[in-house]
């Protein structure tokens, strides 16, 4: 028996377009974070930021604002969260295709 019995459906797959942020090494993420303006002033809802990645090369992130509260709702804070990022092309070039 390799199929799934009719009563049973697959979930959806959900498809999460962060571009080449998995590759990424998080330490390069990080500093990006940190050097962000506090996200409770900012009105921006979104920021993108160009980092050189290491072994990437440059690579622009993206930066969106999320707000989060605690059980019962006593407690809420506004951060910042990478959601995308992207190959950035050297001055002059133009950036390659990944296959």
């Amino acid at each position: 028996m390799t199929e799934a019995p009719e009563h049973i459906t697959p979930l959806p797959s959900t498809l999460v377009d962060n571009g080449i942020l998995g590759r990424v090494p998080s330490e390069y993420v990080g500093k990006a974070q940190c050097l962000l303006p506090d996200a409770a002033v900012v009105h921006d809802d979104e920021i993108r930021v160009e980092v050189d990645a290491g072994w990437l090369g440059r690579v622009r992130l993206t930066f969106r604002k999320y707000r989060y509260t605690r059980p019962k709702g006593k407690f809420s804070a506004v951060a910042w969260s990478c959601r995308h990022a992207e190959s950035v092309a050297p001055t002059g070039q133009v950036a390659s295709a990944e296959i």
